[in-house]
């Protein structure tokens, strides 16, 4: 009689055997996959009022950590952030802290942090050049439309933040820091 019983069960044992190795391998049933953290950085445009200068070689939007209040401020250690050359003559440029950079000189997250320096800077110099008296400052960012001191850009772990906008008027620069010419 007992054979019989067991005959009968063994039927539904593929069944339970399924549903029991179903349960063990999912840990939280068929919930989606967690969102990944966006990488931190940073993107926006700058745009450009008016003729260029025929004495611009090269320009550049640059991020420093910290606030350029004397020339030993303008330091490489300080410099987080060097974009590609913008192109002469454009109208607006894009650019992107994740693809676009010199510095930090491998692509990827930008460290989160506060950064007191959004600029866009031009040389007249032949070659690239990392002396502050060659660099000339032809527009900064400016965070809520205050437009009396350089704003602060907060890139916060794990967000990317976008509309970090520039303007330059070439007839109208902003103030210099010190060191340049």
């Amino acid at each position: 009689m007992r054979v019989t019983i067991y005959k009968k069960y063994i039927r539904y044992f593929p069944a339970i055997l399924f549903l029991f190795s179903c349960l063990i391998s999912c840990d939280h049933g068929i919930e989606p996959k967690p969102v990944l953290k966006e990488p931190p950085g940073f993107s926006g445009t700058v745009t450009f009022i008016r003729a260029w200068p025929d004495s611009v070689k090269r320009t550049f939007v640059v991020v420093f950590e910290n606030d350029l209040l004397t020339p030993g401020d303008f330091t490489i250690a300080n410099l987080k952030y060097l974009s590609r050359e913008i192109p002469f003559g454009v109208q607006s440029y894009s650019f992107n802290s994740l693809d676009s950079a010199y510095i930090p000189m491998t692509p990827g997250p930008f460290p989160p942090g506060n950064y007191e320096y959004v600029a866009v800077v031009q040389q007249s110099t032949e070659q690239l050049s990392l002396l502050r008296k060659d660099w000339y400052v032809s527009g900064l960012y400016y965070a809520n439309g205050d437009t009396t001191q350089p704003g602060t850009m907060v890139i916060p772990d794990s967000a990317f933040v976008k509309f970090i906008n520039i303007n330059v008027d070439f007839d109208n620069p902003p103030p210099q820091p010190p060191g340049g010419n």
